[in-house]
């Protein structure tokens, strides 16, 4: 874990072992089975849909007769198996390192998905500025823990190493395999190609921050504030 700490802090990402293999086919699964089925009306009020999308994200027409999930919002309330996953003890024990903090505070997970063939890109930004959950110090991370892995084919998050630090070098798609936790500073550039592979790639998204760093808007999720340890070992579904 050290070198990938290191890298952290020299390119404002890392590449790490993700949660257990039977944990992760556990989540595949549910998406799997989200994705043949219709939405219930709270699903689908949790979602963000390829329909709702601009044309121009995915650099082509939406396959006529076809949608696709792009953001499924509050994974956690899908199956607990999600919340077990984003506050699993290989993730904290990384998010932890990476903060310099072992008091954490969950801010929000999401799965961003990118269907097979059409799925979305996702324009440069930095998460620092973003709208949603920013905090006051920009304390925070995210932890992506890539389900189907990551590579340009199937548009993988790219990144501007050393951004974060003011650095300007050519942008990089990291090889990360099937399970693959990649750590992202607040502050480094990063986005992604649409996925014109014939796989779909879904990535289980969580943002992490540290307890005395507030956030600063009043956007807040069901277990917005939450430690891990309430999150690690979640007692019951929660349904939407």
């Amino acid at each position: 874990m050290r070198a990938a700490l290191l890298r952290f802090r020299r390119d404002g990402f890392a590449v790490l072992p993700g949660p257990p293999a039977a944990l992760q086919d556990r989540l595949r699964a549910l998406l799997g089975r989200l994705d043949r089925r219709a939405l219930s009306p709270a699903e689908r009020g949790r979602c963000v849909m390829e329909s709702a999308l601009r044309e121009s994200q995915r650099g082509m027409a939406l396959p006529e007769g076809r949608d696709a999930i792009f953001i499924l919002g509050e994974p956690g309330r899908l199956h607990p198996a999600f919340s077990a996953a984003v506050a699993h003890p290989r993730v904290i024990a990384a998010v932890s390192r990476a903060l310099g903090s072992e008091r954490l505070a969950f801010h929000f997970a999401n799965v961003t998905a990118k269907a097979a063939g059409f799925g979305s890109g996702i324009a440069w930004h930095r998460d620092a500025t973003n709208r949603y959950m920013p905090s006051r110090r920009g304390a925070f991370l995210r932890a992506m823990i890539c389900l189907d892995g990551m590579r340009p084919a199937n548009g993988g998050t790219a990144f501007r190493p050393g951004s974060h630090r003011g650095a300007s070098r050519p942008a990089v798609v990291p090889r990360v395999p099937r399970g693959g936790l990649v750590l992202i500073h607040a502050r480094v550039l990063h986005g992604g190609a649409p996925n014109r592979s014939a796989t779909p790639r879904r990535n289980l998204i969580v943002q992490w921050g540290r307890r005395d760093d507030p956030l600063v808007l009043r956007n807040r999720e069901s277990q917005t504030g939450r430690p891990p340890t309430s999150l690690a070992r979640p007692g019951r579904w929660l349904t939407g």
